[in-house]
């Protein structure tokens, strides 16, 4: 069924002017209504015996990812959980190669790259069939250089890029006064959680060596630029912040 037959219009008197309103027909209501009625039988079925309800937490392989770099950096990458995580990782992979972030979603660029790197720790060879298509689709989805600022920040810690090449986030910025334009008080609380452990790691710059051998050079597009580009204009807000990038950068 359309849309369109779902709904019908009917006349508006709110306010007393003359218009249409959209409302629900019948049909579109009966539907909805059995589809509360299902969702609330089957959330009745799975609740367990003692009166709890328990279901698995899933996410897209970044976590995965993640976390294999996060033993890489501990030096743990001789834990068994190295090889499990890797196998769920390639157990992932989609049929172009790459990794995506929601369930039949198309690959996406940053989950690809972490993917590709995550397996490259656990000891895959870059030369391996499945990693050769995972290369071809960073390169399709705009190489390495197209990262975003967290997986550079990964990297970095990682050992696998240079922190020159990853966005300035000064530790200096939680100094800034309540009556500039940008101030740590007129974030969010989830911004903040991001933004402060980000600037304390950016002024450290730890750094895990790789193993030997390891480079990423095969996920950079031959002959493109490794900077962020400028949105075309004379002004916008990314190339404002992408000036204001390369002023911090020379702070250091």
């Amino acid at each position: 069924m359309t849309p369109e037959a779902r709904l019908r219009i009917a006349p508006s008197h709110s306010g007393g002017g003359q218009g249409t309103a959209v409302v629900p027909s019948r049909d579109f209501e009966s539907q909805v209504e059995q589809a509360i009625s299902r969702s609330a039988d089957w959330l009745l079925s799975a609740q367990e015996r003692e009166g709890y309800w328990w279901g698995e937490l899933e996410a897209d392989t970044t976590l995965e990812s993640d976390y294999i770099v996060y033993l890489h950096i501990l030096g743990q990458l001789d834990s068994p959980k190295v090889a499990k995580l890797a196998n769920y990782i390639r157990h992932k992979q989609l049929s172009d190669g790459g990794w995506n972030v929601f369930p039949d979603g198309p690959a996406e660029l940053n989950a690809t790259i972490k993917a590709y790197v995550a397996l490259r720790l656990a000891g895959d060879a870059a030369s391996a069939p499945h990693l050769e298509r995972a290369k071809l689709k960073v390169h399709e989805l705009g190489g390495l250089e197209a990262s975003n600022s967290y997986t550079r920040f990964y990297l970095a810690m990682a050992g696998a890029l240079d922190w020159s090449i990853v966005p300035a986030i000064p530790p200096e910025l939680m100094l800034l006064p309540n009556w500039f334009p940008i101030n740590l008080n007129e974030m969010s609380s989830w911004t903040r959680a991001i933004v402060i452990p980000l600037s304390i790691l950016h002024g450290m710059k730890p750094q895990r060596p790789v193993p030997a051998g390891f480079n990423l050079n095969e996920l950079l597009v031959p002959g493109a630029p490794f900077e962020f580009p400028n949105q075309e204009g004379f002004f916008s807000w990314r190339n404002f912040f992408l000036k204001a990038d390369k002023v911090l950068s020379l702070w250091e």
